[in-house]
């Protein structure tokens, strides 16, 4: 896309200023920022399914966060897990500057060690970003977390190089997974929605 263009539309669908143009100045590429055009969308989709309260492993910097958060309601809270220290002080700095430390639980530590203490069905949206070796078994946790009718969007997915065989284990295991609905986009490097159906066993009526 043409440049000139590419900066009209950013300005009219994706515009970023204050904390946010902030964050994008101090955050380095290769924390696998998300661009305002990903950004908008993840707007979009914590709207579109009334997300409420979302999760989010990999911070982007914050810039993930900044997007969403406005998005969840008055009460909505974003739980942001990050394990590099580097990348979780850019968030939390974000985080202070758009007055949004009381809607976002920023927590540097590992998604394995606190993804299993997350209650099920309470969250309307999950997002995987940054360090793909742990997407199968972070969407082993976001299917329970999410609850029916809520989004997972996992960035990324379609990136060459050390990765590729998790990412090949991951694609398989949200594409076979009859709970979810999903796509795949080729953009972002590679961009899964997918939407979180009525679990079949909880349809069924007592002693059955």
């Amino acid at each position: 896309m043409d440049s000139e263009v590419l900066a009209e539309v950013r300005q009219l669908f994706a515009p970023e200023e204050g904390a946010l143009a902030a964050a994008r100045t101090r955050a380095p590429d290769h924390l696998g920022v998300p661009t305002p055009e990903v950004g908008a969308l993840l707007r979009w989709a914590a709207t579109t399914c009334r997300a409420g309260s979302a999760v989010e492993v990999g911070s982007g910097g914050g810039i993930s966060g900044l997007w969403i958060v406005p998005s969840l309601g008055a009460r909505g809270v974003l739980t942001s897990i990050e394990s590099d220290p580097h990348a979780h002080a850019l968030a939390t700095t974000a985080y202070a500057e758009a007055g949004l430390e009381g809607r976002i639980r920023a927590i540097l530590s590992e998604p394995t060690d606190v993804l299993p203490r997350l209650s099920d069905g309470a969250y309307g949206l999950v997002l995987l970003q940054g360090m793909p070796s742990g997407f199968v078994a972070a969407l082993e946790h976001a299917r329970r977390l999410l609850r029916p009718g809520g989004m997972l969007i996992a960035r990324g997915v379609l990136r060459h190089g050390q990765h590729a065989e998790d990412l090949a284990r991951f694609l398989d295991a949200v594409a076979s997974d009859e709970l979810l609905t999903c796509s795949v986009l080729p953009v972002d490097g590679g961009l899964v929605l997918a939407t979180r159906g009525e679990d079949p066993a909880e349809d069924l009526p007592d002693g059955s």
